[in-house]
């Protein structure tokens, strides 16, 4: 069974949603809150912080042991939850190439195709293009 570190961890990182972090049951639930503090922080002005602190925290995630099923993996939930859903947001989708370096898009295609299809993930794959050199993470 999945133990609390999640939540710990994400009341360290993100004190102004402690009463969501407090009320989420899973991480799932947390990670559905994080989703809408991450849209809004595109919103202007811009939340450069929270924004920051939500891929901090995905990479914290992402380093957790493996579940056994789906419902104990945090890299699951986070794909689920978060990664699918980056593309949908256009100014996050800009932004992609500041989190993400070209070999991590190709590696997750699956994980960010999901939402958008073969279209969307060739539009994700064109900010790389044209970003090429420009700060993209290396």
């Amino acid at each position: 069974m999945l133990s609390d570190e999640w939540k710990t961890e994400a009341l360290k990182r993100f004190p102004e949603l402690q009463e969501n972090c407090e009320e989420a049951d899973n991480p799932y639930l947390l990670w559905f809150e994080l989703r809408d503090a991450f849209e809004q922080a595109y919103v202007a002005p811009r939340n450069e912080s929270m924004i920051r602190r939500i891929y901090e925290y995905y990479e914290w995630c992402a380093k957790a042991p493996r579940g056994k099923t789906a419902e104990d993996d945090l890299l699951t939930c986070v794909s689920v939850c978060f990664l699918e859903h980056i593309p949908e947001t256009p100014e996050a989708l800009k932004d992609m190439p500041r989190w993400f370096n070209r070999e991590d898009v190709l590696k997750m295609k699956e994980i960010f195709s999901y939402m958008v299809g073969e279209d969307g993930y060739a539009t994700i794959l064109a900010r790389f293009n044209e970003d090429r050199g420009k700060g993209e993470r290396q």
